[in-house]
């Protein structure tokens, strides 16, 4: 059986989540399948997902607002419909404006 998921709705429930948040951020995942992994990811305007590695592979799809993703000196600047490779081997995320994207991950 295959599942199917509203992604815009579970955004909106996400960006509700990051809201309560004492971090001002949540994330969950959306599906799995193997190694490969679709992560929903909800920030709030002005926090910071802090330095940390890259996965052996990973893009981001922004969904509403806007990623900063910044990684040795450089600055990739991701807005709504937007999808990229995320550098590496590590980075940090802003989010300008509250912000939600899906972050697909091949892991392992």
């Amino acid at each position: 059986m295959h599942t199917l998921i509203d992604v815009a709705a579970a955004a909106a429930e996400e960006l509700e989540r990051a809201r309560t948040s004492p971090h001002g951020r949540s994330a969950r995942a959306l599906l799995h399948d193997g190694t490969l992994r679709h992560t929903l990811l909800a920030i709030l305007d002005g926090q910071v997902l802090g330095d940390h590695a890259k996965p052996a592979a990973a893009t981001l799809h922004v969904l509403s607002g806007t990623f900063v993703v910044r990684s040795g000196g450089a600055e990739l600047r991701l807005g709504p419909g937007q999808i990229a490779v995320l550098p590496g081997p590590r980075h940090d995320v802003t989010a300008e404006g509250d912000a939600t994207g899906v972050l697909t991950t091949v892991t392992g």
